[in-house]
């Protein structure tokens, strides 16, 4: 078991080292040594399947990620707008109530101020209220009529 991976290990780093020298000669020398239609073709395999998977990226970001951001900041916002809403509403109601608390206190303060009868008749008779020395004249013809 050993001796396998031990085998299976060279014979990869072996492959891996000739293939390095290989491309790297390529790579001096301008062209391929073999297998150029073959190697070609799958190069452009593999730079379609790249370019695919970049536009499939792209469109995951743009269309995916980026929307939902934009929806959970939408949704945050709208969360803040209902928060504020019903404070405003909170206060106006209050507001409201201290207007109509307001107003009423005026009207009963306006009709204190106006006469009414009760106090019209008070001021009559303090108007025509006779002075002690006519109370105390009366006072005594009064008595004088009983007698």
């Amino acid at each position: 078991m050993i001796n396998l991976a031990f085998t299976t290990v060279i014979v990869s780093g072996f492959s891996l080292l000739l293939l390095m020298i290989i491309i790297e000669k390529e790579r001096r020398r301008g062209r391929r040594f073999f297998f150029v239609g073959l190697r070609g073709w799958l190069d452009r395999v593999v730079e379609g399947v790249e370019q695919w998977l970049a536009r499939s990226w792209r469109h995951f970001i743009k269309f995916i990620l980026q929307l939902n951001w934009y929806y959970s900041i939408h949704s945050v916002l709208r969360t803040i707008l209902k928060m504020t809403v019903a404070v405003y509403t909170y206060f106006e109601n209050i507001f409201e109530n201290n207007r109509t608390r307001t107003k009423r206190l005026r009207a009963e303060k306006r009709k204190l101020k106006e006469k009414n009868h009760l106090q019209k008749m008070a001021d009559h008779k303090k108007d025509s209220a006779l002075t002690p020395s006519q109370q105390k004249k009366l006072r005594h013809q009064k008595l004088e009529d009983l007698h």
